[in-house]
């Protein structure tokens, strides 16, 4: 599943795709998700869920989010592979699924899961500080 997931993606590296055909690809994209929720992959990658949607947040515009957020996920797949870094290719897979499942979902019913957006946030928030409290630390030995 992994497999056909990354190359999928992959499929689209040379390939920009405008928001209304990637929403063509939502009954690939629903099957993929629904194959990871069967195999509770979504319970394992929360946290990474949570921060890649809450990532996505920065943008106002829903289009733009999904836009960039499967321009990221291509790059993202293409650069594991090169690589050759198979967990992390795994994860990637995962996670940019679930999240462009979520993005396609809004897109189409206009209308967002507030909590869930609210939880997203807050872990996209807290992996930030956690970024920015370990750059204090190493910016204080360049002094």
């Amino acid at each position: 599943m992994i497999k056909e997931i990354s190359d999928f993606l992959h499929s689209f590296k040379n390939k920009t795709l405008e928001v209304e055909d990637i929403v063509k690809l939502k009954e690939k994209i629903n099957q993929f998700a629904n194959d990871i929720k069967v195999q509770s992959f979504d319970k394992e990658y929360e946290e990474n869920f949570l921060t890649i949607l809450g990532y996505s947040y920065r943008l106002d515009n829903l289009s733009q989010r999904i836009f960039y957020t499967f321009q990221e996920a291509v790059y993202a797949i293409d650069l594991d592979i090169l690589m050759k870094n198979e967990d992390s290719k795994r994860l990637n897979s995962i996670v940019y699924i679930l999240v462009l499942e979520q993005l396609i979902k809004y897109y189409e019913s206009n209308c967002e899961d507030e909590e869930l957006k609210q939880k997203a946030l807050e872990t996209y928030k807290i992996i930030e500080d956690r970024k920015a409290k370990e750059n204090k630390k190493y910016h204080m030995y360049q002094y």
